[in-house]
């Protein structure tokens, strides 16, 4: 059996300054996100969720928001059907 964890909500900070300009409306960030983790991990994001969550992500690290011991997970939650749908605005 695993270990058993309890988490409170004082543990975490919730950031509101990734919203974006409204749902499945993908920017720049998003795009650049996706393009990024594709070619460099071989991963795939979707652009309606997890792409806005990473480019979050990149734009706190190039900010410094992480020191060395900091310890950050990403959870990818999937989603990858999606880039069909936007395929014309994130390719071409």
């Amino acid at each position: 059996m695993g270990k058993e964890s309890r988490y409170v909500a004082g543990q975490f900070k919730m950031r509101y300054d990734y919203a974006g300009p409204g749902y499945g409306v993908v920017g720049d960030l998003e795009r650049e996100a996706i393009h990024m983790v594709a070619q460099s991990e071989g991963i795939l994001l979707d652009p309606v969720y997890t792409a806005r969550a990473m480019a979050g992500l990149i734009d706190m690290i190039r900010k410094k928001e992480f020191g060395a011991g900091d310890t950050v997970l990403f959870w990818h939650t999937g989603g990858i059907p999606a880039l069909f749908e936007y395929s014309r605005e994130l390719w071409h």
